[in-house]
């Protein structure tokens, strides 16, 4: 809704005039008593003191000062009002809105007591009291259309929308014809069901200015939304007169089509529209977006935004977010190196494009490309310092690229930076984990999974990977088995996880049970994971089936995907750790 702000300003000066206003001797007016004048001075002194207080912060003792002034003067209407100010200020509206109504009674004609007091109203969910006000006040100065514009707001939070588009006529009749005052009556026509009166608001538009193209646009729009092919159809050829290769026409011509059912000639248009540098990059991000909750399951949806964005890209090749889009959709069609190059011309184009980068850095996890993970999440880093995703990035990469100690610095610097989000702060946990852990630095290894459990005792990665390494270890094997259980739980039929357990139980020799949860992780999709097969070897030699532990060894050499033992386990037939 349209809402104008009001300044309320109210000086020294006048509030000293308007305190003595009650008192003021005038030549009909009986001269006051010694002891009338006496209680005179002490209330204006009170009444200035307190306005002291009130502009040097310190409203209690601000309102002491005005409420003993009342006591000398029980009319002062200028202490009225302050004490209604301050009051409304601390949110005591009750007491607020005691004292607007005196001062407002006192000084009907004051404006800024009627504003104030239409507050208080508003603030004592009192809508209709002040409305009133505001209508008091447009009536009494007409040609302020900051009154009007109150009203109207008021009356629209009491759905009286004939009303406010009354009102909005009259702003209208003195500020003239305004764009955004004809949209807002535009709905509140289309609120009450006339469309009819909506589109004649759109017609003022078009009147004020017959060559704005965007008008006939808007006009389309809303007979396209309410099924009135006639009138849009009409609406186009006046259009078409004006500027027919104009890309709002060729848009709208799109529109009439899709109505139609004619997809491909709406396409038509639409790749007609997107061809012309005329039409803004933001006009076609925004029809792009609206490809969105279509393309996932719908192919032709997806080649259309395909090419859209391919247009988008070639129209705006210095526009940073025209080449992210355009990335975006390169990445949603699985064209993982093109999209990595356009996000990086987004980057070059503008550096603060913070969502091109993370799109980047994504894509290069995607890609495995660690090298330049690490590289671009420091540049993205030195623009964006206090992006902790950054850092989370830049220290996997890190990780990934055996830089262990860099790793570590990276990850803590990262995590001091999370603000509400847990789950990244488990993560930036679980990789200190994993880190230290590799490190040997095992007290500092489970700290940090200790710090991820407490956050969430469910992370699938927390319970496994944690359950791991201290099987490796051989330390706390009922902890491990606890937790590694709790996994397969949380998410049964996992190979990676069915692995850990019975890993786990061949660490604690219950090598029996463990060669029942490895048989499960290779059926369940480990048949071709070296580490799995491997260990499903280790297990089969510890029943004492050395052929069959040997022949599992082999396969797992020839994944590539090993520990350093498996030449000599192969070859001298036996189990090494």
């Amino acid at each position: 809704m349209i809402k104008k702000t009001i300044v309320f300003i109210f000086s020294v000066a006048s509030l000293f005039l308007a305190s003595c206003a009650t008192t003021k001797n005038s030549g009909t007016t009986k001269p006051l008593s010694a002891q009338e004048e006496k209680i005179q001075i002490t209330a204006t002194y009170a009444f200035f003191s307190a306005m002291k207080e009130k502009l040097t912060g310190n409203p209690e003792k601000a309102i002491e000062l005005f409420s003993q002034t009342l006591r000398d003067d029980a009319k002062n209407d200028a202490a009225m009002y302050q004490l209604a100010g301050l009051f409304n200020d601390n949110k005591k509206y009750a007491d607020a809105l005691f004292f607007a109504k005196q001062a407002a009674t006192l000084k009907p004609e004051n404006p800024w007591y009627q504003l104030l007091l239409a507050d208080c109203y508003r603030n004592n969910s009192k809508i209709a009291e002040a409305t009133l006000v505001f209508h008091k006040l447009a009536k009494q100065y007409p040609n302020n259309a900051e009154y009007l514009f109150e009203e109207a707001d008021l009356l629209l939070t009491q759905n009286k929308f004939s009303d406010a588009i009354h009102l909005y006529d009259q702003i209208e009749n003195i500020m003239g014809i305004n764009p955004e005052l004809i949209q807002q009556k535009e709905k509140l026509y289309l609120r009450l069901g006339d469309v009819k009166g909506a589109a004649g608001e759109i017609e003022k538009l078009i009147k004020s200015d017959p060559s704005n193209i965007d008008y006939y646009a808007m006009l389309v729009d809303l007979y396209s939304a309410n099924g009135m092919k006639a009138e849009m159809q009409q609406t186009i050829l006046r259009m078409q007169k004006i500027d027919p290769e104009n890309p709002s026409v060729a848009l709208s011509m799109a529109e009439q089509y899709r109505s139609e059912g004619k997809t491909q000639e709406s396409f038509d248009q639409l790749k007609k529209a997107f061809k012309s540098p005329k039409l803004s990059s933001g006009i076609k991000i925004s029809i792009l977006t609206s490809y969105l909750p279509l393309v996932k399951d719908n192919p032709d949806m997806m080649s259309q935004a395909f090419e859209l964005s391919r247009l988008l890209s070639e129209t705006a090749p210095e526009e940073s977010n025209a080449q992210a889009v355009y990335g975006d959709f390169l990445g949603m069609n699985n064209k993982q190196m093109e999209a990595r190059e356009q996000y990086r011309k987004a980057t070059k184009l503008d550096k603060n494009n913070l969502q091109a980068w993370q799109q980047l850095l994504f894509i290069e996890v995607d890609l495995k490309d660690y090298t330049s993970l690490e590289s671009e999440s420091e540049e993205a880093k030195s623009m964006f310092s206090d992006q902790s995703l950054l850092y989370l990035l830049n220290g996997i990469a890190k990780t990934q690229n055996k830089k262990y100690e860099e790793a570590a610095r990276t990850f803590i610097t990262g995590s001091k930076m999370v603000v509400d989000n847990n789950d990244q702060l488990i993560e930036f946990y679980t990789n200190l984990g994993d880190v230290y852990n590799t490190l040997k630095k095992y007290e500092e290894s489970d700290k940090y999974f200790g710090k991820a459990y407490q956050l969430d005792s469910a992370n699938i990665m927390v319970l496994n990977n944690w359950s791991y390494f201290l099987s490796l270890r051989k330390e706390s094997l009922n902890k491990a088995v606890y937790m590694s259980d709790k996994a397969n739980v949380l998410s049964p039929g996992d190979p990676s996880y069915e692995d850990t357990y019975a890993w786990i139980l061949f660490v604690k020799g219950e090598y029996s049970e463990a060669k029942k949860w490895i048989d499960k992780a290779i059926r369940d999709g480990g048949a071709t994971n070296g580490t799995i097969i491997e260990h499903a070897g280790d297990i089969e030699y510890k029943l004492g089936n050395v052929n069959e532990a040997v022949e599992l060894w082999k396969k797992a050499k020839d994944t590539g995907n090993h520990s350093e033992q498996i030449d000599r386990k192969i070859k001298d037939r036996t189990y090494y750790e």
